[in-house]
C-alpha cells in the first residue's frame, strides 16, 4: 500500500493548536486516515479542487487539497463550522502563496 504524505499549512497549525485537546486528537486520527486512504467530500465552486471531513458530529471542518501525482496530502484549514468558515478560508487562500511553508507534524 502506498501511502501520501501529510503536509501542514501553518494556519493550519495556527488554528489547531487553538481546539479543545480531545478535537486535536479526533484530528491526528482523521490526519492519519488520511495518509492511507483520502476521503472527505469534495467541494463545489470556487472551492473546486479542495475535500472537506467533517467530525464530531458535523460541528467541525477539516480542508486539504490532494496532489495525485507526488502523493501529497495538503492539510489548510480546520476548525468549527461557522457561518464564516469558508469565508475565512478563502481569504486565507488569498493571503499566501498556494502550499507554501508546510511541515510533516503537529
Amino acid at each position: 500500500m502506498i501511502n501520501y504524505e501529510v503536509l501542514i499549512s501553518p494556519e493550519f497549525q495556527k488554528e489547531f493548536y487553538k481546539l479543545e485537546k480531545y478535537l486535536q486528537e479526533r484530528v491526528r486520527k482523521i490526519l492519519k486516515k488520511l495518509e492511507a486512504y483520502p476521503c472527505g467530500e469534495p467541494l463545489l465552486g470556487d472551492l473546486k479542487g479542495f475535500y472537506s471531513v467533517h467530525f464530531e458530529s458535523n460541528h467541525y471542518r477539516l480542508i486539504y487539497a490532494k496532489e495525485e501525482n507526488v502523493l501529497k496530502i495538503l492539510a489548510l484549514h480546520v476548525g468549527k463550522r461557522t457561518n464564516d468558515f469558508y469565508k475565512k478560508f478563502k481569504e486565507e487562500l488569498k493571503r499566501r502563496a498556494k502550499y507554501q511553508n508546510f511541515t510533516s507534524h503537529i
